[in-house]
């Protein structure tokens, strides 16, 4: 369904404008003989039905009754929201912006190089990869057409320099922590970037492109990534155009690259750890229950660990220690510049249900 991949690039070049504002006659007339053939078969189709005492099937045409964003740049991925968008098959669709005193700019389904900029995510949507050949702040409606016809959208769309209403932005993630090969969902808005494929997703230090765990996962409210090897604490990145002024999204929270934190659904005993460091190297904190009533045996005489960030990534325990029987703990280490933090590791009970699950203290800097 989804058109593009990993490796696909985006064209946006100069023979767009060449590509959709001159059609030659020779195409119109191909084009319009087989748009004659359909009809006349599908007149056959109906006689044949009334001999039999039958109706012949009503197919609606496609209609556009919303889309977002409505401003932005060449490159913008534009979601339009709709009714019978796969009725038929895409090569037998056109998508038409229109505007008054413009000319049409159209995407052919039959066409490749066309047809790679747009795609159906199911009936009720589709997506339009915004084209260099539209007037930039001019409004533009967006029609979807086949066979039986159109109907265009109300609203418009406005090509803009600048990133408009077309940048991307990141709402949660899932989970919070992770390492090498962990799968991440990232949630928010305009994610699909040029190729109509999820945007271009780095961790820290953003130097490793994110793989996609399966193309057809990502939509533009959500994208699924594999955390790339080499990476460290940080926010997560997500590019879906570039531009002076946008197209590039931050997570919210810094993502920790570890195992400390629970995988969604958990088994087990959740817990919360504080952690205080002073400059003579004095740490201490309080590990607690998160839970309501306290599950006391996940809190005291717990190991405790009490680490060091690496300039490499990746943290190096300096010192464990085991909690009092109220959570506390305390001990010295010799502190350097950098940052550190406490750690308390999963504890295996006699059972899933009785395990004490890990839990991480926020970063201190000295």
């Amino acid at each position: 369904m989804r058109k593009g991949g990993d490796g696909r690039k985006s064209s946006h070049l100069g023979w767009q404008s060449k590509l959709f504002d001159i059609e030659s006659e020779d195409d119109a007339m191909s084009l319009k003989k087989r748009h004659i053939g359909r009809r006349v078969a599908g007149v056959g189709v109906g006689v044949a039905l009334m001999v039999l005492g039958l109706e012949a099937p009503a197919m609606a045409a496609p209609a556009v009754t919303s889309l977002s964003p409505t401003t932005g740049p060449t490159d913008c991925v534009i979601a339009l929201t709709g009714t019978g968008f796969t009725d038929v098959t895409q090569v037998q669709q056109t998508v038409t912006f229109s505007a008054a005193g413009q000319p049409d700019v159209v995407f052919h389904g039959n066409v490749p190089l066309e047809a790679d900029f747009f795609a159906r995510n199911g009936g009720t949507e589709m997506w339009v990869q915004v084209p260099a050949a539209l007037t930039i702040g001019v409004g533009y409606t967006v029609k979807v057409t086949d066979p039986s016809g159109g109907t265009a959208s109300t609203g418009t769309f406005t090509r803009v320099a600048g990133a408009g209403g077309c940048s991307p932005t990141i709402t949660s993630v899932a989970p919070t922590c992770g390492n090498t090969d962990d799968t991440v969902k990232i949630t928010g808005t305009n994610l699909i970037g040029p190729g109509l494929v999820g945007g271009e997703t780095r961790f820290n230090p953003y130097l490793k492109i994110a793989s996609h765990t399966v193309p057809d996962v990502d939509v533009t409210t959500s994208i699924s990534v594999v955390i790339p090897s080499a990476s460290a604490d940080g926010k997560i990145q997500v590019t879906t155009f570039t531009t002076p002024s946008g197209g590039v999204a931050l997570s919210p929270a810094i993502f920790d690259i570890s195992d400390a934190c629970a995988p969604p659904g958990a088994v087990g005993h959740e817990r919360a750890i504080t952690f205080k460091l002073k400059k003579s190297g004095k740490a201490s904190g309080v590990l607690s229950s998160t839970e309501d009533p306290a599950f006391t045996d996940c809190v005291s005489a717990q190991p405790v660990k009490v680490q060091k960030k690496k300039k490499g990534g990746g943290w190096k325990t300096l010192k464990s220690v085991t909690t009092s029987g109220t959570g506390s703990y305390s001990t010295k280490i010799k502190a350097k510049p950098g940052k550190y933090r406490a750690l308390a590791p999963k504890v295996a009970g006699t059972t899933a249900a009785d395990d004490c699950l890990k839990a991480k203290s926020a970063t201190r800097k000295i």
